[in-house]
């Protein structure tokens, strides 16, 4: 499995030599049958034959062959138009054009192959679709010319040049055709054969990336990654150096990027190597409106250390300093057989939300330890949990979890709490004062944007915070609309400005776009928001308790809230 990981991610830099070894075998499997081995694959003279007919039927073509004291000498010359044909619906190709080139001098015979050869071709026209990669020829033309020799089971590369979206020369490069092994082994000693690979990032990054993931990924579209890379192989290792920036939305987020990387091709070794950057500007990347100073966010340090093993590749520690609190992680790992990303100690320390958010009327604070984050498909999800003190309470957040390439950010947790104040979070909104502390949960929230799309919500009196209980006559008129009634109180009860209470008990849920209303307590028929004590006080009443609504039904009632009309409330 890992070798066949590793060749997919390689195959597209290795097709130039993997073309030569195959033009060789489907020309040689042409030639007259006294000048070919016996043995050979049975795939190699049905190609031959086809070449044959190919070359027999269009005057375009050529086939020289000569044979004298010094050896065979042959030519071939080949033009091949509207080629088509296809593996599967993922992998085909269509209305191709190809032209190819071929010289090779000397003994051909299998007691004694030794002969030099030269190649040359191009691709000028045509589509191929190695999905999720569709590319048009006619846009990205591409050639290739090499030459060097065989000998005793080997083809020896002395000079090969690629030119197309990216260039790729290849010198030394010895492929011993003859030996049978391990597929990994064998593409080890290609990846480190003397080769250079450069390439312009924008126009690799438009091509392999933003054209083949932004449906998928709409992201991608707003990055704009610039500048040059080269790879090279160096005998034991692939080294990899990058120089550019990166932009976002067309302005700049990265200035002054570069990296310095070497893979091992050795299963047994690591390699250690960097990215380094001159600045970072978040300010592209952060939603306008949200944060208080954007500029006093940025990242600490300017250099992040990077280690690449055969399997595996990581890099860490990052902190994201926000002014008011920082984000950090101790390391981030993506295994390269299973395509996971692993995120390991994670640390949200000293989190003033309420000074880094506009907007926000509550003093919060957030601290909490993430021992791991790991995808699972498309989700990101968090072990661990974070602590936040609200209100004189406590919010526990665990079971997170993220999906960042969702075409609307989605996300979903659990969260619990307890002690929360309600006066501090009442006394300044139009929803009216209540008095009095809270405890309860919300489990499996799921959110879409600022949409929820589900959960389950538990609200009720935490009996152990000791808190005088009152409730103004606006929340009372509010808390009545959310039970479906009109939202006035009748006019004995308007002489009060505010009443005590016993008990607050709500439970809600939404599911599949279906909200449910519950009070706690019941008595009877009737279901109770809100329960008065045993000398008087107010009950709210919950004037649906079996019945179901649409969530849009229930943001129209959130709309009404300040609104009167009619209620039913018993004040006593």
């Amino acid at each position: 499995m890992e070798g066949k990981a590793r060749l997919s991610g390689v195959k597209g830099l290795f097709l130039a030599i993997f073309m030569i070894l195959a033009l060789w075998f489907l020309c040689c499997s042409s030639l007259d049958a006294s000048l070919l081995r016996a043995e050979g694959p049975q795939l190699h003279a049905q190609s031959g034959k086809a070449l044959w007919e190919i070359l027999r039927n269009d005057p375009n073509n050529e086939l020289e062959t000569k044979k004298d004291g010094q050896g065979l000498h042959v030519k071939l010359r080949l033009l091949i138009k509207g080629l088509a044909g296809s593996r599967d619906e993922d992998h085909a190709f269509e209305d191709l054009d190809l032209f190819l080139n071929l010289k090779a001098d000397g003994a051909f015979f299998s007691q004694a192959q030794d002969f030099s050869w030269r190649f040359k071709a191009a691709w000028p026209k045509g589509q191929l679709l190695f999905f999720p990669w569709f590319l048009d020829l006619s846009q990205i033309k591409g050639s290739l010319k090499a030459e060097g020799r065989v000998r005793r089971g080997n083809i020896y590369i002395d000079d090969l040049r690629l030119y197309g979206p990216f260039s790729l020369e290849a010198r030394g490069v010895r492929l011993p055709f003859k030996e049978r092994g391990n597929s990994s082994n064998y593409l080890d000693v290609l990846l480190g054969a003397g080769w250079e690979l450069r390439a312009d990032i924008k126009r690799t990054y438009n091509l392999f990336v933003k054209e083949a993931f932004s449906d998928s990924h709409p992201f991608v579209k707003d990055f704009g990654p610039e500048g040059s890379f080269v790879a090279k192989g160096l005998g034991k290792k692939i080294s990899l150096t990058l120089l550019g920036q990166v932009l976002y939305k067309s302005k700049k987020f990265i200035e002054g990027l570069k990296a310095a990387v070497y893979y091992p091709l050795l299963g047994e070794m690591c390699e250690k190597g960097f990215v380094s950057w001159h600045d970072i500007f978040l300010g592209p990347i952060i939603p306008k409106g949200i944060f208080r100073t954007p500029e006093n966010i940025g990242i600490s340090g300017k250099k992040l250390p990077v280690t690449l093993c055969h399997d595996r590749g990581s890099f860490g520690p990052l902190s994201l300093d926000l002014g008011n609190g920082t984000i950090s992680f101790g390391q981030a790992t993506f295994l390269f057989s299973r395509g996971t990303l692993v995120l390991r100690q994670i640390r949200i320390a000293g989190l003033k939300v309420h000074r880094l958010l506009r907007d926000i009327p509550l003093e919060i604070n957030v601290d909490g330890s993430l021992p791991e984050a790991r995808f699972q498909g498309d989700r990101l999800v968090f072990k661990g949990s974070l602590n936040v003190k609200v209100a004189g309470g406590m919010v526990q957040i665990k079971n997170i979890w993220v999906e960042p390439y969702a075409a609307i950010f989605r996300w979903g947790a659990d969260i619990f709490f307890k002690h929360i104040n309600l006066k501090a979070i009442t006394e300044n909104t139009s929803f009216g004062l209540v008095t009095g502390a809270v405890e309860g949960w919300v489990k499996g929230l799921v959110m879409s944007g600022s949409q929820p799309e589900a959960f389950d919500l538990l609200v009720k009196t935490d009996e152990k915070a000791s808190r005088s209980k009152k409730i103004s006559i606006k929340a009372i008129e509010n808390l009545s609309i959310l039970g479906g009634g009109g939202g006035s109180v009748s006019f004995l009860g308007q002489l009060f400005k505010e009443f005590s209470y016993s008990k607050i008990g709500i439970s809600c849920r939404l599911k599949n776009d279906v909200f449910e209303l519950h009070g706690l307590y019941r008595k009877g028929d009737r279901e109770y928001l809100v329960k008065r004590g045993f000398f008087g006080g107010v009950n709210v009443i919950n004037m649906n308790p079996k019945g179901r609504i649409s969530f849009r039904d229930m943001l129209d009632r959130l709309k009404r809230i300040g609104e009167s009309s009619q209620s039913k409330v018993e004040v006593r």
